[in-house]
């Protein structure tokens, strides 16, 4: 991706901007992830904290556990997550164009509601880059 990217809430009411490359991009099984949701795993995009902002509108922040989400206050899509200990910020892979998703792993699979079955690794809590072990499980 050259240059920035402007993505919306459902609504429109919330519009972020994305500067440079995701750090990673991957599918998260956590059980935060999944009450926050209300799915068993999502897409997020991973950036430096600083390549995303908010450029239109006032979303809304909380925190369930330790990491503070935003979500649109008009339409409660959630925008991103604040990775506070890693000064990084994870956006809601929903958002961004069809094609700009490319997920390189699975995350928290401990966590997982059901097996899923792709060609890529499947993280039993993280990789070791974002502090975890890179064990894995076995489907």
């Amino acid at each position: 991706m050259s240059g920035a990217m402007t993505v919306a809430c459902r609504c429109g009411a919330v519009e972020i901007e994305i500067s440079g490359e995701p750090v990673a991009q991957f599918y998260c099984h956590c059980d935060d992830c999944q009450i926050v949701h209300g799915g068993a795993y999502v897409p997020e995009s991973v950036y430096p904290a600083d390549a995303v902002r908010v450029v239109r509108g006032e979303p809304a922040a909380w925190t369930l556990k330790r990491n503070p989400r935003v979500t649109c206050r008009e339409c409660g899509a959630r925008l991103f997550i604040d990775v506070l200990a890693l000064r990084l910020r994870g956006v809601n892979g929903y958002l961004l164009p069809p094609g700009r998703f490319q997920p390189q792993f699975h995350m928290q699979c401990q966590f997982a509601v059901r097996p899923v079955e792709d060609s890529l690794p499947h993280f039993k809590s993280r990789p070791a880059r974002f502090g975890g072990s890179d064990e894995t499980v076995d489907w």
